[in-house]
Protein backbone atom coordinates (compact mmCIF):
# COMPACT_ATOMS: atom_id res chain seq x y z
CA UNK A 1 0.00 0.00 0.00
CA UNK A 2 1.69 3.10 -0.95
CA UNK A 3 1.43 6.36 0.66
CA UNK A 4 -1.68 8.58 0.65
CA UNK A 5 -1.49 11.60 -2.02
CA UNK A 6 -2.49 15.00 -0.53
CA UNK A 7 -3.34 18.11 -3.02
CA UNK A 8 -3.64 21.64 -2.44
CA UNK A 9 -6.63 22.88 -4.65
CA UNK A 10 -6.46 25.63 -6.74
CA UNK A 11 -9.01 28.52 -6.55
CA UNK A 12 -9.86 27.89 -10.06
CA UNK A 13 -10.56 24.16 -8.65
CA UNK A 14 -12.33 25.54 -5.79
CA UNK A 15 -14.97 28.06 -7.75
CA UNK A 16 -15.04 24.87 -10.23
CA UNK A 17 -17.33 23.18 -7.12
CA UNK A 18 -19.06 26.09 -6.02
CA UNK A 19 -20.04 26.10 -9.74
CA UNK A 20 -20.76 22.33 -9.72
CA UNK A 21 -23.07 22.92 -6.78
CA UNK A 22 -24.86 25.74 -8.00
CA UNK A 23 -26.11 23.89 -10.76
CA UNK A 24 -26.93 21.05 -9.05
CA UNK A 25 -29.14 22.94 -6.73
CA UNK A 26 -30.98 24.69 -9.27
CA UNK A 27 -31.28 21.05 -11.10
CA UNK A 28 -32.09 18.92 -8.24
CA UNK A 29 -34.06 21.87 -5.97
CA UNK A 30 -37.04 19.07 -5.62
CA UNK A 31 -34.50 16.57 -3.80
CA UNK A 32 -33.46 19.22 -1.40
CA UNK A 33 -34.63 18.45 2.37
CA UNK A 34 -38.20 20.73 3.26
CA UNK A 35 -37.20 24.35 3.86
CA UNK A 36 -34.67 24.41 1.90
CA UNK A 37 -30.43 24.32 3.14
CA UNK A 38 -29.37 26.08 6.08
CA UNK A 39 -28.72 29.86 5.24
CA UNK A 40 -25.66 29.42 7.54
CA UNK A 41 -24.27 26.86 5.23
CA UNK A 42 -25.00 28.13 2.02
CA UNK A 43 -23.42 31.21 3.21
CA UNK A 44 -20.15 29.04 3.62
CA UNK A 45 -20.60 27.58 0.19
CA UNK A 46 -21.03 30.50 -1.81
CA UNK A 47 -19.11 33.32 0.17
CA UNK A 48 -15.88 31.23 1.73
CA UNK A 49 -13.50 29.06 0.78
CA UNK A 50 -12.95 26.70 3.40
CA UNK A 51 -15.46 24.00 3.05
CA UNK A 52 -14.72 23.70 -0.78
CA UNK A 53 -11.02 23.47 0.19
CA UNK A 54 -11.65 20.90 2.69
CA UNK A 55 -13.70 18.62 0.84
CA UNK A 56 -11.36 18.74 -2.20
CA UNK A 57 -8.40 17.80 0.06
CA UNK A 58 -10.31 15.36 1.61
CA UNK A 59 -11.43 13.52 -2.04
CA UNK A 60 -7.81 14.73 -3.80
CA UNK A 61 -9.71 17.47 -5.76
CA UNK A 62 -11.91 14.37 -7.32
CA UNK A 63 -14.95 17.04 -8.66
CA UNK A 64 -17.26 14.31 -8.54
CA UNK A 65 -16.41 13.11 -4.77
CA UNK A 66 -15.92 16.52 -3.82
CA UNK A 67 -19.20 17.40 -4.50
CA UNK A 68 -21.21 14.22 -3.37
CA UNK A 69 -19.60 15.25 0.11
CA UNK A 70 -20.39 18.53 -0.14
CA UNK A 71 -24.21 17.81 -1.41
CA UNK A 72 -24.29 14.57 2.00
CA UNK A 73 -23.09 17.00 4.22
CA UNK A 74 -25.61 19.81 3.37
CA UNK A 75 -28.65 17.20 3.57
CA UNK A 76 -27.38 15.57 6.70
CA UNK A 77 -26.65 18.95 8.82
CA UNK A 78 -30.30 19.94 7.51
CA UNK A 79 -31.97 16.82 8.14
CA UNK A 80 -30.46 16.63 11.78
CA UNK A 81 -30.67 20.19 13.09
CA UNK A 82 -27.23 20.91 13.39
CA UNK A 83 -27.74 24.73 12.96
CA UNK A 84 -30.27 24.45 15.83
CA UNK A 85 -28.37 22.68 18.94
CA UNK A 86 -28.14 24.71 21.54
CA UNK A 87 -27.80 24.58 25.50
CA UNK A 88 -31.89 24.68 25.71
CA UNK A 89 -32.53 21.55 23.70
CA UNK A 90 -29.64 19.04 24.47
CA UNK A 91 -29.62 17.14 28.47
CA UNK A 92 -27.38 19.60 30.08
CA UNK A 93 -27.02 16.51 32.83
CA UNK A 94 -24.79 15.02 30.26
CA UNK A 95 -22.52 18.47 29.87
CA UNK A 96 -22.35 18.84 33.34
CA UNK A 97 -20.97 15.10 33.68
CA UNK A 98 -17.75 16.26 32.27
CA UNK A 99 -17.61 13.21 29.92
CA UNK A 100 -16.29 15.48 27.02
CA UNK A 101 -15.43 19.31 26.98
CA UNK A 102 -12.76 21.33 25.27
CA UNK A 103 -9.95 22.79 27.30
CA UNK A 104 -6.39 24.04 26.07
CA UNK A 105 -4.17 24.29 23.59
CA UNK A 106 -1.98 21.83 21.45
CA UNK A 107 1.71 22.61 20.68
CA UNK A 108 0.19 23.88 17.44
CA UNK A 109 -2.34 25.94 18.89
CA UNK A 110 -5.74 24.14 18.15
CA UNK A 111 -8.49 23.53 20.79
CA UNK A 112 -8.19 20.23 22.50
CA UNK A 113 -11.51 18.48 23.13
CA UNK A 114 -11.15 15.71 25.63
CA UNK A 115 -13.11 12.29 26.36
CA UNK A 116 -12.88 10.79 29.85
CA UNK A 117 -14.07 7.61 28.99
CA UNK A 118 -14.44 6.25 32.00
CA UNK A 119 -17.10 8.49 33.01
CA UNK A 120 -19.18 6.64 29.96
CA UNK A 121 -20.74 3.05 31.01
CA UNK A 122 -22.55 1.32 27.92
CA UNK A 123 -25.63 1.61 28.52
CA UNK A 124 -26.40 3.44 30.73
CA UNK A 125 -27.21 7.03 28.77
CA UNK A 126 -29.34 7.78 26.15
CA UNK A 127 -27.09 7.26 22.65
CA UNK A 128 -29.21 10.04 20.72
CA UNK A 129 -28.79 12.62 23.42
CA UNK A 130 -25.21 11.57 23.74
CA UNK A 131 -24.46 12.21 20.16
CA UNK A 132 -26.28 15.19 20.18
CA UNK A 133 -24.10 16.68 23.40
CA UNK A 134 -21.33 15.56 20.69
CA UNK A 135 -22.42 18.00 17.85
CA UNK A 136 -22.88 20.69 20.39
CA UNK A 137 -19.75 20.56 21.38
CA UNK A 138 -17.76 20.04 17.95
CA UNK A 139 -19.72 22.98 16.52
CA UNK A 140 -19.30 25.55 19.11
CA UNK A 141 -15.25 24.42 19.12
CA UNK A 142 -15.66 24.89 15.18
CA UNK A 143 -17.46 28.51 15.68
CA UNK A 144 -15.07 29.53 18.84
CA UNK A 145 -11.97 28.74 16.62
CA UNK A 146 -13.71 29.94 13.33
CA UNK A 147 -13.27 26.41 11.62
CA UNK A 148 -9.49 25.73 12.82
CA UNK A 149 -8.73 22.30 13.10
CA UNK A 150 -9.28 20.22 16.63
CA UNK A 151 -7.31 17.92 18.80
CA UNK A 152 -9.34 14.86 19.93
CA UNK A 153 -7.65 13.25 23.08
CA UNK A 154 -9.64 10.09 24.18
CA UNK A 155 -8.63 9.72 27.67
CA UNK A 156 -8.72 5.53 28.59
CA UNK A 157 -7.33 6.08 31.89
CA UNK A 158 -8.83 3.06 34.32
CA UNK A 159 -10.88 2.37 31.15
CA UNK A 160 -12.63 -1.46 30.92
CA UNK A 161 -14.55 -2.96 28.62
CA UNK A 162 -17.97 -1.91 30.23
CA UNK A 163 -16.55 1.73 29.04
CA UNK A 164 -16.63 0.72 25.71
CA UNK A 165 -19.32 1.07 23.07
CA UNK A 166 -18.67 0.38 19.74
CA UNK A 167 -21.90 2.03 18.37
CA UNK A 168 -20.82 5.42 19.94
CA UNK A 169 -17.34 5.48 18.81
CA UNK A 170 -18.64 3.95 15.62
CA UNK A 171 -20.48 7.49 15.46
CA UNK A 172 -18.19 9.88 16.18
CA UNK A 173 -15.98 8.57 13.45
CA UNK A 174 -18.05 8.42 10.55
CA UNK A 175 -19.54 11.91 11.94
CA UNK A 176 -15.99 13.39 11.39
CA UNK A 177 -15.45 11.46 8.27
CA UNK A 178 -18.27 12.16 6.56
CA UNK A 179 -19.31 15.30 7.58
CA UNK A 180 -16.25 16.69 8.95
CA UNK A 181 -13.32 16.80 6.45
CA UNK A 182 -9.94 17.22 6.89
CA UNK A 183 -10.80 19.32 10.40
CA UNK A 184 -8.35 16.84 13.04
CA UNK A 185 -5.26 18.05 13.67
CA UNK A 186 -4.23 15.21 15.88
CA UNK A 187 -6.60 12.03 17.39
CA UNK A 188 -4.54 11.43 20.39
CA UNK A 189 -5.46 8.12 22.75
CA UNK A 190 -3.97 8.48 26.22
CA UNK A 191 -2.93 6.07 27.98
CA UNK A 192 -4.58 2.66 25.96
CA UNK A 193 -5.29 -0.47 28.19
CA UNK A 194 -3.93 -3.78 26.48
CA UNK A 195 -6.95 -5.32 26.75
CA UNK A 196 -8.36 -2.19 24.30
CA UNK A 197 -5.92 -3.50 22.45
CA UNK A 198 -7.75 -4.96 19.51
CA UNK A 199 -10.83 -2.54 19.62
CA UNK A 200 -8.02 0.35 19.11
CA UNK A 201 -6.75 -1.54 15.39
CA UNK A 202 -10.18 -1.85 14.34
CA UNK A 203 -11.31 1.87 14.89
CA UNK A 204 -7.97 2.40 13.21
CA UNK A 205 -8.93 0.34 10.23
CA UNK A 206 -12.10 2.79 9.86
CA UNK A 207 -10.52 6.14 9.56
CA UNK A 208 -9.46 7.03 6.14
CA UNK A 209 -6.01 7.35 5.68
CA UNK A 210 -5.26 10.92 6.49
CA UNK A 211 -6.83 10.51 9.88
CA UNK A 212 -4.81 7.58 10.67
CA UNK A 213 -1.39 9.30 9.84
CA UNK A 214 -2.81 11.58 12.64
CA UNK A 215 -3.97 9.29 15.01
CA UNK A 216 -1.15 9.06 18.48
CA UNK A 217 -1.05 6.40 21.13
CA UNK A 218 0.54 8.51 23.27
CA UNK A 219 1.32 7.81 27.24
CA UNK A 220 2.87 10.40 30.40
CA UNK A 221 6.24 9.96 28.56
CA UNK A 222 5.46 11.22 25.27
CA UNK A 223 2.70 13.41 25.75
CA UNK A 224 4.80 16.22 25.62
CA UNK A 225 5.34 16.05 22.06
CA UNK A 226 1.86 17.22 21.26
CA UNK A 227 0.49 19.08 24.26
CA UNK A 228 2.77 21.42 26.89
CA UNK A 229 1.91 21.30 30.37
CA UNK A 230 0.78 24.32 30.72
CA UNK A 231 -2.53 23.41 28.75
CA UNK A 232 -2.05 19.46 30.78
CA UNK A 233 -4.24 17.95 32.95
CA UNK A 234 -2.35 17.28 36.28
CA UNK A 235 -3.97 13.78 36.10
CA UNK A 236 -1.60 13.48 33.03
CA UNK A 237 1.34 15.14 34.52
CA UNK A 238 0.73 18.38 33.52
CA UNK A 239 0.08 21.86 35.61
CA UNK A 240 -3.50 22.23 34.86
CA UNK A 241 -5.78 21.98 37.80
CA UNK A 242 -9.30 22.71 35.88
CA UNK A 243 -12.47 21.35 37.22
CA UNK A 244 -14.87 21.11 34.51
CA UNK A 245 -17.00 23.95 35.10
CA UNK A 246 -19.80 25.06 31.96
CA UNK A 247 -19.80 27.68 30.78
CA UNK A 248 -22.86 29.32 28.54
CA UNK A 249 -21.40 30.18 24.58
CA UNK A 250 -22.08 33.34 23.57
CA UNK A 251 -22.96 32.57 20.29
CA UNK A 252 -22.45 34.15 17.45
CA UNK A 253 -21.94 33.64 13.81
CA UNK A 254 -18.74 32.63 12.15
CA UNK A 255 -16.69 34.97 10.59
CA UNK A 256 -15.07 33.40 7.09
CA UNK A 257 -11.76 32.81 8.15
CA UNK A 258 -8.97 35.15 6.50
CA UNK A 259 -7.60 33.83 3.49
CA UNK A 260 -3.77 34.02 2.87
CA UNK A 261 -2.04 33.11 -0.58
CA UNK A 262 -5.33 31.93 -1.59
CA UNK A 263 -5.53 29.38 0.79
CA UNK A 264 -7.45 29.58 4.43
CA UNK A 265 -5.23 30.65 7.53
CA UNK A 266 -6.11 27.61 9.44
CA UNK A 267 -4.94 25.19 6.24
CA UNK A 268 -1.77 26.64 5.96
CA UNK A 269 -1.32 26.55 9.57
CA UNK A 270 -1.40 22.33 9.30
CA UNK A 271 1.99 20.98 10.07
CA UNK A 272 3.56 17.61 10.15
CA UNK A 273 6.09 17.84 13.44
CA UNK A 274 9.71 17.41 13.00
CA UNK A 275 11.71 17.28 16.33
CA UNK A 276 13.26 19.87 17.47
CA UNK A 277 11.83 22.24 14.16
CA UNK A 278 9.42 25.16 15.37
CA UNK A 279 6.42 25.15 13.42
CA UNK A 280 7.63 28.16 10.82
CA UNK A 281 10.18 26.29 9.66
CA UNK A 282 8.88 23.01 9.45
CA UNK A 283 10.86 21.62 6.25
CA UNK A 284 7.85 19.65 5.41
CA UNK A 285 4.36 20.65 5.29
CA UNK A 286 2.30 18.63 5.68
CA UNK A 287 1.56 16.72 1.70
CA UNK A 288 -1.85 18.35 1.18
CA UNK A 289 -0.29 21.87 1.42
CA UNK A 290 2.00 21.45 -1.64
CA UNK A 291 0.92 20.39 -5.47
CA UNK A 292 3.78 18.48 -5.82
CA UNK A 293 5.79 16.01 -3.41
CA UNK A 294 9.75 16.68 -4.77
CA UNK A 295 11.84 13.63 -3.81
CA UNK A 296 15.64 13.61 -4.51
CA UNK A 297 17.57 10.27 -4.96
CA UNK A 298 20.52 12.32 -5.71
CA UNK A 299 21.42 16.01 -5.10
CA UNK A 300 24.32 18.21 -4.81
CA UNK A 301 25.62 16.75 -1.90
CA UNK A 302 24.68 13.57 -0.92
CA UNK A 303 23.80 10.24 -2.59
CA UNK A 304 20.66 8.06 -1.13
CA UNK A 305 20.69 4.22 -1.38
CA UNK A 306 18.11 2.97 -1.82
CA UNK A 307 16.19 5.90 -3.72
CA UNK A 308 13.29 7.95 -1.92
CA UNK A 309 12.50 4.76 0.38
CA UNK A 310 13.28 2.62 3.31
CA UNK A 311 12.17 -0.96 3.26
CA UNK A 312 11.88 -2.39 6.74
CA UNK A 313 12.67 -6.08 7.74
CA UNK A 314 12.42 -8.38 10.73
CA UNK A 315 15.68 -8.83 12.50
CA UNK A 316 14.90 -10.67 15.88
CA UNK A 317 12.59 -9.36 17.80
CA UNK A 318 13.05 -5.68 15.73
CA UNK A 319 12.05 -4.17 12.24
CA UNK A 320 14.91 -2.33 10.93
CA UNK A 321 15.25 0.09 7.74
CA UNK A 322 18.40 1.14 6.62
CA UNK A 323 19.54 3.89 3.96
CA UNK A 324 22.85 4.35 3.18
CA UNK A 325 24.20 8.34 2.64
CA UNK A 326 26.88 9.36 0.89
CA UNK A 327 29.11 12.70 0.57
CA UNK A 328 29.07 13.59 -3.34
CA UNK A 329 31.01 17.09 -2.46
CA UNK A 330 33.91 17.74 -2.47
CA UNK A 331 34.23 19.63 0.98
CA UNK A 332 32.87 17.90 4.22
CA UNK A 333 28.89 18.24 4.35
CA UNK A 334 27.14 17.43 8.21
CA UNK A 335 23.64 15.68 7.70
CA UNK A 336 20.81 15.42 9.86
CA UNK A 337 17.74 12.62 9.76
CA UNK A 338 14.61 13.45 11.04
CA UNK A 339 11.20 11.62 11.11
CA UNK A 340 7.61 12.27 11.22
CA UNK A 341 7.21 10.32 14.45
CA UNK A 342 10.24 10.90 16.43
CA UNK A 343 8.58 8.74 19.21
CA UNK A 344 8.20 5.89 16.93
CA UNK A 345 11.87 5.18 15.88
CA UNK A 346 15.18 5.34 16.79
CA UNK A 347 17.68 6.74 14.26
CA UNK A 348 20.94 5.45 14.81
CA UNK A 349 23.47 7.62 13.74
CA UNK A 350 20.64 10.47 13.79
CA UNK A 351 23.18 13.38 12.79
CA UNK A 352 26.86 13.30 11.72
CA UNK A 353 29.64 14.88 9.48
CA UNK A 354 31.13 12.56 6.29
CA UNK A 355 34.35 13.54 4.08
CA UNK A 356 33.99 13.94 0.25
CA UNK A 357 33.42 10.31 -1.32
CA UNK A 358 32.51 8.56 2.74
CA UNK A 359 29.33 6.73 3.38
CA UNK A 360 27.39 6.09 6.39
CA UNK A 361 24.29 3.42 6.82
CA UNK A 362 21.81 4.66 8.72
CA UNK A 363 19.68 2.39 10.77
CA UNK A 364 16.10 2.75 11.62
CA UNK A 365 14.65 0.58 14.28
CA UNK A 366 10.80 0.45 15.11
CA UNK A 367 10.46 1.04 18.75
CA UNK A 368 8.76 -1.91 20.98
CA UNK A 369 5.48 -1.22 21.69
CA UNK A 370 4.50 0.41 18.06
CA UNK A 371 2.62 -1.74 15.63
CA UNK A 372 3.59 -2.06 12.07
CA UNK A 373 0.04 -1.33 10.65
CA UNK A 374 0.99 2.25 9.59
CA UNK A 375 4.73 1.98 9.15
CA UNK A 376 4.59 2.69 5.54
CA UNK A 377 2.86 5.83 6.28
CA UNK A 378 5.84 7.63 7.76
CA UNK A 379 8.06 9.49 6.44
CA UNK A 380 11.99 10.85 7.32
CA UNK A 381 13.56 13.77 5.75
CA UNK A 382 17.77 13.67 5.57
CA UNK A 383 19.22 17.21 5.37
CA UNK A 384 22.43 18.76 5.09
CA UNK A 385 24.98 21.42 4.79
CA UNK A 386 27.96 22.01 3.27
CA UNK A 387 30.77 22.93 5.64
CA UNK A 388 33.02 25.74 4.98
CA UNK A 389 35.65 27.23 6.54
CA UNK A 390 32.67 29.88 8.12
CA UNK A 391 31.22 26.54 9.47
CA UNK A 392 33.31 24.43 12.16
CA UNK A 393 32.93 20.76 12.03
CA UNK A 394 32.89 21.12 15.88
CA UNK A 395 30.13 18.81 16.94
CA UNK A 396 28.76 20.93 19.58
CA UNK A 397 28.67 23.79 17.50
CA UNK A 398 26.92 21.56 14.86
CA UNK A 399 24.43 20.84 17.10
CA UNK A 400 23.56 24.73 17.78
CA UNK A 401 24.19 24.92 14.35
CA UNK A 402 21.02 22.42 13.57
CA UNK A 403 18.69 23.96 16.41
CA UNK A 404 19.19 27.46 14.84
CA UNK A 405 19.19 27.17 11.00
CA UNK A 406 16.27 27.16 9.24
CA UNK A 407 15.57 24.35 6.79
CA UNK A 408 14.21 26.30 4.07
CA UNK A 409 17.48 28.27 4.09
CA UNK A 410 19.01 27.51 0.41
CA UNK A 411 21.92 26.08 1.74
CA UNK A 412 20.58 23.24 3.46
CA UNK A 413 19.86 20.28 0.21
CA UNK A 414 16.69 17.73 1.76
CA UNK A 415 15.91 14.35 0.56
CA UNK A 416 12.67 12.96 1.78
CA UNK A 417 12.10 9.13 2.11
CA UNK A 418 9.23 7.48 2.51
CA UNK A 419 8.53 3.75 4.61
CA UNK A 420 7.43 0.51 2.92
CA UNK A 421 7.16 -2.83 4.93
CA UNK A 422 8.28 -6.57 3.65
CA UNK A 423 5.66 -7.98 1.22
CA UNK A 424 5.26 -10.86 3.86
CA UNK A 425 3.92 -7.65 6.45
CA UNK A 426 0.84 -6.31 3.58
CA UNK A 427 -2.04 -5.09 5.60
CA UNK A 428 -3.59 -8.33 4.14
CA UNK A 429 -1.98 -9.91 6.96
CA UNK A 430 -2.23 -10.69 10.65
CA UNK A 431 0.43 -8.29 12.01
CA UNK A 432 -1.02 -5.35 10.57
CA UNK A 433 -4.07 -5.89 11.28
CA UNK A 434 -3.27 -6.45 15.15
CA UNK A 435 -0.04 -5.17 15.40
CA UNK A 436 3.81 -6.59 16.32
CA UNK A 437 3.42 -4.69 19.61
CA UNK A 438 5.84 -5.91 22.59
CA UNK A 439 4.33 -3.60 25.50
CA UNK A 440 3.42 -5.05 28.34
CA UNK A 441 0.54 -7.15 28.13
CA UNK A 442 1.12 -8.29 24.79
CA UNK A 443 1.37 -11.53 25.62
CA UNK A 444 -1.74 -11.69 27.47
CA UNK A 445 -3.73 -10.17 24.78
CA UNK A 446 -2.31 -12.59 22.32
CA UNK A 447 -3.83 -15.33 24.28
CA UNK A 448 -6.84 -14.03 24.74
CA UNK A 449 -6.96 -12.47 20.84
CA UNK A 450 -6.32 -15.84 20.00
CA UNK A 451 -8.90 -17.45 21.31
CA UNK A 452 -11.82 -15.35 19.22
CA UNK A 453 -9.38 -13.61 16.75
CA UNK A 454 -7.61 -16.19 14.85
CA UNK A 455 -5.99 -16.17 11.18
CA UNK A 456 -10.10 -16.36 9.54
CA UNK A 457 -10.92 -12.89 10.25
CA UNK A 458 -7.91 -12.05 7.00
CA UNK A 459 -9.29 -10.31 4.80
CA UNK A 460 -12.65 -9.97 6.58
CA UNK A 461 -14.63 -6.81 5.96
CA UNK A 462 -14.57 -3.53 8.70
CA UNK A 463 -17.94 -4.18 9.45
CA UNK A 464 -17.42 -8.39 10.28
CA UNK A 465 -14.29 -7.62 11.96
CA UNK A 466 -16.02 -4.96 14.48
CA UNK A 467 -19.36 -7.00 15.28
CA UNK A 468 -16.42 -9.60 15.98
CA UNK A 469 -15.18 -7.85 19.06
CA UNK A 470 -18.36 -6.94 20.01
CA UNK A 471 -19.54 -10.38 20.69
CA UNK A 472 -16.22 -10.85 21.92
CA UNK A 473 -17.09 -7.58 24.23
CA UNK A 474 -20.89 -9.56 25.12
CA UNK A 475 -18.79 -12.78 25.66
CA UNK A 476 -16.51 -11.49 28.08
CA UNK A 477 -18.76 -9.05 30.15
CA UNK A 478 -21.00 -12.22 30.55
CA UNK A 479 -18.61 -14.45 31.82
CA UNK A 480 -17.68 -11.76 33.98
CA UNK A 481 -20.95 -11.27 35.10
CA UNK A 482 -21.38 -14.92 35.63
CA UNK A 483 -18.90 -15.11 37.78
CA UNK A 484 -19.64 -11.94 39.75
CA UNK A 485 -22.31 -13.66 40.52
CA UNK A 486 -20.84 -16.75 41.06
CA UNK A 487 -18.53 -15.54 43.94
CA UNK A 488 -21.64 -13.56 45.42
CA UNK A 489 -23.02 -17.03 45.55
CA UNK A 490 -20.34 -19.02 46.99
CA UNK A 491 -20.16 -15.70 49.63
CA UNK A 492 -23.74 -16.58 50.64
CA UNK A 493 -23.27 -20.46 51.02
CA UNK A 494 -20.03 -19.43 53.10
CA UNK A 495 -21.94 -17.09 54.93
CA UNK A 496 -24.87 -19.98 55.45
CA UNK A 497 -22.20 -22.65 56.37
CA UNK A 498 -20.71 -20.48 59.04
CA UNK A 499 -24.52 -19.96 60.24
CA UNK A 500 -24.62 -23.75 60.56
CA UNK A 501 -21.80 -24.28 61.83
CA UNK A 502 -22.69 -21.89 64.98
CA UNK A 503 -25.95 -23.05 65.49
CA UNK A 504 -24.95 -26.86 65.24
CA UNK A 505 -22.16 -25.93 67.63
CA UNK A 506 -24.67 -24.28 69.84
CA UNK A 507 -27.09 -26.93 69.92
CA UNK A 508 -24.27 -29.58 70.46
CA UNK A 509 -23.31 -27.46 74.02
CA UNK A 510 -26.78 -27.43 74.91
CA UNK A 511 -27.46 -31.09 74.24
CA UNK A 512 -24.22 -31.87 76.58
CA UNK A 513 -25.34 -28.91 79.12
CA UNK A 514 -28.44 -31.02 79.30
CA UNK A 515 -26.95 -34.35 79.17
CA UNK A 516 -24.75 -33.39 82.07
CA UNK A 517 -27.54 -31.83 84.08
CA UNK A 518 -29.55 -34.99 83.56
CA UNK A 519 -26.45 -37.21 84.54
CA UNK A 520 -26.09 -35.13 87.75
CA UNK A 521 -29.38 -35.58 89.16
CA UNK A 522 -29.54 -39.07 88.04
CA UNK A 523 -26.40 -39.33 90.55
CA UNK A 524 -27.85 -37.43 93.29
CA UNK A 525 -31.18 -39.38 93.15
CA UNK A 526 -29.22 -42.73 93.48
CA UNK A 527 -27.00 -41.59 96.21
CA UNK A 528 -29.98 -40.49 98.18
CA UNK A 529 -31.60 -43.88 97.81
CA UNK A 530 -28.47 -45.83 99.14
CA UNK A 531 -28.66 -43.55 102.32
Amino acid sequence: MTLPEFHNPSAAQVDELRQLFREKLEKDAAKVPVGGFHQHDLKWVFEGDVWLTKFLENNDVNMKDSLKQLWETMEWRKQSGINDIREDNIRMEYINDALMYPRGRDLDGKTVFIFKSKLYVRGTRNLDDLKKCFLYWIERIIREANDDLVTIVFDLTDTGLSNVDMDYTKYIINTFKNYYPCSLNYILIYDLPWILNATFQLIKRLLPAKAVDRLKNISSKNIREYIDEDNMPRSWGGNDDYVFQFVPEGRRMMELPLMQNGVPNGILSKKVHFANLSPPDSPMLDDKMSTSFPEHSDGEMLRINPQNIITFSKAGNDFVGSVEITNVDSKDVSYKVKTTAPDKFRVRPSTGVLQPSASVTINVILQHGNTIQTLNREKFLVMCIGLTHEISNNPQELVELWKTISAKSASVEQHRLKCALPVMFDESGLESVFGASSNAGSDQYSAMGASYIGSGTIGLSVDKQMAMVQQTIAHLNETTHRLETQTKRNHRFQWVTCVLFILLAVAIVYILKVEIQSNASQYCSTNGGHH
